[in-house]
């Protein structure tokens, strides 16, 4: 495994992680072989990589949450959540949870989620007196969840790194992405109940059920939209690639039906979509290129049977893999630390026999891990960013930390009972 450490001082001293793969993949292969077959192979390689048609769901899922925030479901997702929690002490926050969460269903990019949250609710929460370690950490762990939350573009991500079924994996998502939201829910609400000072007392007027179900109400595009997408993967009605293109159709039409469509705003959302997708895509092409460098020179087998004939038990290489992902997970992005770390890992899990989409789970939640945690914590900087000088960096993540708690407690229930994860995806299988 003598490619990982260049790799990783590459990564760290600043070089965009796509071009650090490439480099090494090239200088791999030409060690490997020669210079005039490596840049042949090259050719073939990235070819074969971008021609894969599962990638073309990640564009497609992009575009759907470009629409969905143009539509305002933003807006609408915490308005519902607010008549009805808002009343509770620190209900600002909790709303913000479920609608920041729910918002992922729609979305699937966490820097999107903390991104929209923190300029739509962040200033009210101040104003009213909420203790911004709360608020700040409050919207940078439940934008996370858009990792899990189907459809997620990292499971996505995972799925064609390790040869999954993407639908599975999908999911399988919606279990613990729900289980993670109402641990933090019902976290915020017994802090606050321990610790008053972090939320203010609720003045507000009491709010009728009719003004409820009327909010409530301008949930049901979400809903549809949801239900299209996840149902039709459920039942087997379309692949996750056509997912993709039904979720952003299904957006686009919701986006009509409101009357905020316009041409500019849909050019601006096709240039997001396709900036985004394209920076995504040409790490996943690299990665693809390095993984097949490392894996024909032999280096991935001889790694794994390593580990193998450590004679540990599988529960301490499950430990010791959540133990490498947490402290990655502090300094590189969450894609790029799929595509430097599956290779490796993947023939480990098999090794042992773990449940790939059940691994591709606490793979996952480790990412979610990893944009909340210091130095780098995306989301977290993310909130700074958007906030401006509102919060300090400290108070963000010094707000992630109880959050981070809940959330390894997650990964626990979902090491200890893999069927809360398995228990859709095997319902396809028997559908």
């Amino acid at each position: 495994m003598i490619w990982f450490l260049p790799l990783m001082v590459l990564v760290f001293i600043g070089l965009p992680v796509a071009y650090a793969l490439g480099f090494l993949g090239l200088i791999g292969l030409t060690v490997n072989i020669n210079w005039i077959a490596a840049c042949s192979n090259l050719i073939s390689i990235l070819f074969g990589a971008t021609s894969s048609y599962p990638l073309s769901c990640i564009p497609m899922f992009i575009l759907m949450g470009e629409l969905s925030y143009q539509a305002g479901i933003t807006e609408d997702l915490f308005d519902a959540a607010n008549v009805w929690l808002g009343r509770l002490r620190g209900g600002l926050v909790i709303s913000t949870n479920f609608a920041c969460a729910l918002f992922g269903a729609c979305s699937g990019s966490t820097i999107a989620s903390a991104s929209v949250f923190t300029k739509m609710t962040l200033p009210n929460m101040i104003e009213s007196g909420y203790d911004k370690r709360l608020a700040t950490g409050c919207i940078a762990s439940a934008g996370a969840l858009a990792c899990m939350i189907p459809p997620s573009i990292l499971m996505v991500i995972y799925g064609i790194i390790a040869s999954q079924p993407i639908n599975k994996l999908l999911i399988a998502g919606f279990v613990p992405g729900l289980m993670s939201a109402l641990l933090f829910g019902v976290g915020i609400y017994v802090a606050v109940r321990f610790k008053p000072e972090l939320a203010p007392d609720v003045n507000a007027e009491k709010i009728s059920f009719i003004t409820k179900l009327r909010e409530t109400k301008k949930l049901l595009a979400l809903g549809l939209l949801f239900a299209l997408v996840m149902g039709g993967l459920f039942v087997g009605l379309f692949t996750s690639t056509a997912a993709g293109a039904i979720g952003s159709t299904g957006a686009l039409m919701v986006l009509i039906a409101k009357r905020k469509f316009t041409w500019r705003g849909f050019r601006q959302a096709l240039v997001n979509a396709g900036i985004l997708s394209c920076s995504l895509l040409i790490i996943i092409t690299f990665g693809n290129f390095f993984s097949f460098v490392i894996s024909t020179s032999g280096a991935i087998e001889r790694f794994t049977n390593f580990v193998v004939n450590l004679n540990l038990s599988p529960t301490a290489i499950l430990f010791m893999i959540v133990l490498v992902y947490f402290v990655l997970g502090a300094m590189i992005d969450p894609t790029s630390m799929l595509i430097i770390t599956l290779p490796a890992v993947m023939p480990i899990a098999e090794a042992f026999e773990f449940d790939p989409v059940w691994f591709g789970i606490i793979v996952v939640t480790m990412l979610e891990v990893g944009v909340m945690t210091p130095p780098i914590g995306m989301n977290v900087y993310t909130v700074k960013v958007v906030a401006g000088d509102s919060v300090t960096i400290n108070e963000c993540f010094v707000g992630t930390l109880f959050f981070l708690i809940l959330m390894l407690v997650s990964l626990g229930i979902t090491i200890l009972f893999p069927e809360l994860v398995l228990w859709l995806p095997n319902l396809m299988d028997t559908g």
